[in-house]
């Protein structure tokens, strides 16, 4: 593995991680860059001559046809940070867009590591198989990052420390959508309809509230229990979320559509992105350019 250099994380950054399941926020962008930036990839979304799909519930993975997060799943300041705990082999697997607009409800607790999440199926496929042990903290990472200001007031995100050593919930449930009813508060679900423990109540645990100023990103586990507070500003908070994997994990193994949200999507278009080091598995399809024919850059030594 990579040595830390200034780019990575120190010793401690890396025992807080694993006492914690997430660790920063830490510097990317200028503050008055960052949503400058984010109107560019607004721009680009609404331009773009190959979409990876039509969907416009479904946000998943604009990184693969604009330009300006195509960049920005291999920013260097991110991914020397990523070796210090998944290893100098990464894949960007997954990316979406959080945007939660003035008034907007709190996304409830959460707790994935295979992404089994979506409407009633017959069978529940994971997104990711992990097909061996690692040697490295772990073989799958989110990096949040915040395009506008995200504080209490607007949304922020929090975290409960801790969380990521046991399981609180059964994610190979699949959960019902209902936008009516109050209780579903995942994005017109009720994830509290998988807690292992019904009588467990999240808000009784210590919790930890991450705001952040534009430009600043979050590395988290998704394993680590997770939510957001309401928006009860006059402020949009925008969040950008580029998931990463080991190339040993399968990516959407016997998955060619998803179905979330009240909407679904063919996944013909998705391929995953090297960002550092090499794939010695090949387990998955990768893309080196994006849709459009903007190549991907691979972070060096």
């Amino acid at each position: 593995m990579t040595e830390n250099t200034s780019l990575g994380l120190t010793d401690e950054q890396v025992e807080s991680f694993k006492q914690n399941g997430f660790v920063g926020p830490f510097d990317l962008y200028p503050s008055d860059e960052a949503p400058l930036l984010w109107n560019q990839a607004m721009i680009e979304m609404v331009t773009s001559e190959n979409k990876p799909h039509d969907s416009t519930i479904i946000n998943y993975d604009r990184h693969l046809d604009c330009n300006t997060l195509s960049a920005h799943i291999s920013r260097p300041e991110i991914v020397h940070k990523l070796r210090s705990l998944i290893g100098d082999d990464i894949l960007c697997w997954k990316s979406n867009i959080f945007q939660k607009e003035p008034g907007a409800t709190g996304t409830g607790w959460h707790q994935v590591e295979t992404f089994v999440v979506g409407e009633t199926t017959t069978t529940s496929t994971p997104s990711l198989k992990y097909t061996e042990e690692s040697q490295y903290l772990t073989q799958e990472l989110t990096v949040w990052t915040a395009f506008s200001p995200a504080a209490k007031e607007n949304g922020c995100l929090r975290f409960i420390p801790g969380s990521h050593k046991k399981w609180y919930y059964d994610e190979s449930k699949s959960l019902t959508r209902n936008v009516e009813s109050k209780s579903h508060d995942f994005f017109g679900y009720d994830y509290s309809e998988l807690k292992l423990d019904k009588d467990w109540d999240p808000s009784q645990e210590d919790v930890f509230d991450m705001e952040m100023k534009p430009g600043q990103f979050v590395i988290f586990l998704a394993k680590c229990i997770h939510g957001s507070l309401p928006n009860v500003s006059d402020t949009t908070r925008l969040g950008y979320a580029s998931r990463y994997v080991s190339p040993s994990v399968k990516v959407y193994e016997n998955v060619d559509q998803l179905s979330e949200f009240g909407d679904t999507i063919s996944l013909d278009y998705h391929g995953s992105v090297l960002v550092s080091g090499e794939d010695r598995y090949g387990h998955n399809r990768l893309h080196e350019k994006n849709l459009n024919g903007f190549p991907f850059k691979k972070v060096g030594p």
